[in-house]
């Protein structure tokens, strides 16, 4: 597979501890642990905290070769966790470039078993592109279904997040997403687990035991290990019960695969005096 858009630095400033982070770098990263081979195709800055990225990427073994670099700073989040291990993104800096298709690009695309994305990875402008040369997942996370009507009939693996909706909600949500074209539609739910809807019906899964540290990056491992089993012939059920288990590890340690480094950074500014909203990423 291969996972095409953001990488962060994420900051947990009570910690002064960074972690490389990002919802497609986190979905390679997972895809690899899982048995398969991955790569991530995404923006690199100029800075130090680029090369940290890429070298945990190259550390999880995830193929890099594409990445495109770029002369400006790496993108951000600053992390909060709460008592009970739930995260929070008090801030975002987000990329000042957008990841270029180009022919070389695409021709490396070509022959992925699924192409990975996100709203978080600013590429809705190239979904109708990518779908022509691989299946393709979009985390849509928390975003509505205004948002999501046009790119739907692109996307074959679609995935949201609704940790607080009535399971009513959330089953017409997933009719909805099948009926502008998606071929399998997940909710995940947080504490309430998953429901999923496919060719064969929905099925719903509970959630996995978990000893929570952090809950960040728990959702793309929840999407990453259930596309991974649908891919591999899995039964549906069976994919929804190793995701929920995968998922659950990923709760048990700080940052969404680890690789912390102890780094002091400037803070931003309160988020509440902007007008910028940072994007949900790695809900479960």
């Amino acid at each position: 597979m291969c996972a095409v858009g953001d990488n962060v630095i994420d900051w947990y400033p009570q910690e002064s501890i960074v972690y490389p982070g990002g919802s497609a770098a986190n979905s390679a990263v997972f895809a690899r642990r899982l048995g398969i081979d991955s790569a991530y195709v995404g923006i690199l800055g100029s800075d130090g905290q680029a090369s940290f990225i890429v070298e945990s990427l190259e550390h999880e073994r995830v193929d890099v070769s594409h990445v495109q670099w770029r002369d400006e700073a790496s993108s951000r989040t600053d992390v909060f966790i709460d008592k009970d291990g739930n995260r929070e993104f008090r801030a975002f800096i987000p990329p000042k470039s957008t990841i270029e298709l180009d022919a070389e690009t695409c021709a490396f695309l070509n022959g992925a078993a699924w192409i990975h994305t996100g709203h978080s990875s600013f590429t809705e402008h190239h979904l109708e592109a990518l779908a022509t040369i691989a299946p393709v997942s979009f985390d849509f996370s928390k975003k509505d279904q205004d948002y999501a009507a046009d790119l739907l009939p692109h996307v074959h693996y679609a995935a949201f997040s609704r940790e607080d909706d009535p399971e009513k909600d959330c089953l017409e949500l997933l009719e909805y997403a099948r009926s502008r074209g998606a071929t399998f539609a997940l909710v995940t739910r947080g504490s309430r687990g998953a429901i999923a809807s496919t060719p064969d019906g929905v099925f719903t899964q509970a959630a996995a035991p978990a000893d929570v540290v952090d809950t960040i990056g728990a959702g793309d491992a929840f999407q990453t290990c259930f596309i991974s089993g649908l891919v591999a012939g899995k039964p549906v059920q069976a994919a929804l019960e190793e995701a929920g288990r995968f998922a659950a590890e990923v709760c048990s340690y700080r940052g969404a695969f680890g690789h912390g480094q102890q780094m002091e950074l400037a803070p931003q500014l309160d988020p509440a005096s902007s007008t910028y909203q940072p994007p949900y990423r790695g809900t479960s």
